[in-house]
């Protein structure tokens, strides 16, 4: 069940960088559809990279580690997105979205892999199968990052940020603890 609450947090976070990216980018810096989606387009760019990288640090450390380690670099990205003063820069908004689209990506793959090696026999039969199970927590982590931005956003776009983003740390800090608290059952039959 860890497996499955992490791939759900792994999907809102990252839904919500992307979904309020082109919101967030107009309305802090005046980029216009345009240059959002080539900031997009680029962050999409870094999937494989991140995957080369999970690949490779999968040969040194176990999939608990690698997800240890993801959720830290998510979490961190979360923190950095996070309006703390009048002034916001565009770096600060970079940094800390590259930090969520790589951290989220790479952490899907360790998640996968553990879950497909922890998961009960049983589980693994009929229609409502861990494939099935997986797919929809994480299309319910999407759907619950959509309306958490629309709620967020309705107050006024000048909320949206801290509050998308507030949220969004504290659900992957109590991932992060849910993890190293069950750090030791997720070891593999």
């Amino acid at each position: 069940m860890t497996t499955f609450l992490i791939y759900f947090v792994l999907k809102l976070v990252l839904e919500s960088s992307l979904s309020s990216a082109s919101t967030v980018t107009r309305f802090y810096f005046g980029w216009d559809s345009s240059y959002a989606g080539i900031y997009l387009a680029c962050l999409g760019l870094l999937m494989l990279p991140a995957n080369l990288g999970v690949a490779y640090l999968a040969r040194q450390y176990d999939d608990r580690e690698l997800m240890v380690g993801m959720q830290i670099i998510m979490l961190v990205g979360c923190l950095v997105v996070v309006k703390y003063t009048d002034t916001y820069t565009v770096a600060q908004y970079m940094i800390g979205s590259v930090a969520i689209f790589v951290g989220t990506n790479a952490l899907e793959g360790p998640t996968m892999s553990l879950l497909s090696k922890t998961i009960p026999k049983s589980w693994s039969q009929g229609i409502f199968n861990v494939g099935f199970l997986a797919t929809e927590a994480g299309t319910f982590g999407r759907a619950l990052a959509d309306v958490l931005l629309t709620v967020f956003g309705a107050n006024g776009l000048q909320n949206l940020l801290n509050n998308t983003f507030g949220v969004m740390t504290l659900l992957s800090f109590l991932t992060l603890v849910v993890t190293l608290h069950c750090f030791d059952s997720l070891e593999p039959y």
